[in-house]
């Protein structure tokens, strides 16, 4: 639906984050499952400008699905909706890496070889998925990341390190 996203519907839009999704899959779920988006929007009071990209990222996610002119969700939706916050968190992080979300599932690959790569190095590769980055940018990547337990930086700002699960 987004501009961003339809460039590559598996990258992160710079400006959304995993609230964002996760409000978006609750609030669908408490009507029932299935809405029309607009409506989602009214509820969720998301902005009309993120709004259409965390309903991409759902999509890549197999969250929900939308199809003439509604959302549905799928039963791994359904799942998530249903879960505990430490549930939500391990089937996302799942998803994430199953539908190789960028930038997400490179700095996770490559965290799983070597266990931490400098600030630079972690900036090179979010710089290879979006056009323009700022710190801002770098700030949404990591939140995903720690969010997701998949990846943090480090105490003094020059690693970013492997999570264990």
């Amino acid at each position: 639906m987004s501009k961003e996203s339809n460039r590559n519907p598996h990258l992160i839009p710079r400006d959304v984050l995993p609230d964002h999704i996760i409000g978006l899959v609750e609030s669908l779920y408490s009507l029932g499952g299935l809405a029309d988006p607009m409506y989602i929007g009214d509820i969720t009071s998301e902005s009309i400008d993120v709004l259409p990209k965390a309903i991409d990222v759902a999509e890549a996610l197999n969250l929900m699905k939308y199809e003439n002119g509604y959302l549905q969700l799928t039963d791994f939706g359904r799942k998530v909706a249903e879960a505990d916050s430490k549930k939500i968190r391990k089937l996302l992080r799942e998803a994430v890496i199953a539908n190789k979300i960028e930038p997400l599932h490179e700095i996770y690959t490559v965290l799983r070889n070597r266990k931490k790569i400098s600030r630079e190095e972690f900036i090179s590769i979010v710089e290879k998925h979006y056009k323009r980055i700022n710190d801002e940018v770098i700030k949404n990547v990591l939140v995903w990341g720690t969010y997701l337990h998949l990846f943090k930086m480090s105490e003094d700002d020059t690693e970013v390190v492997l999570m264990s699960k």
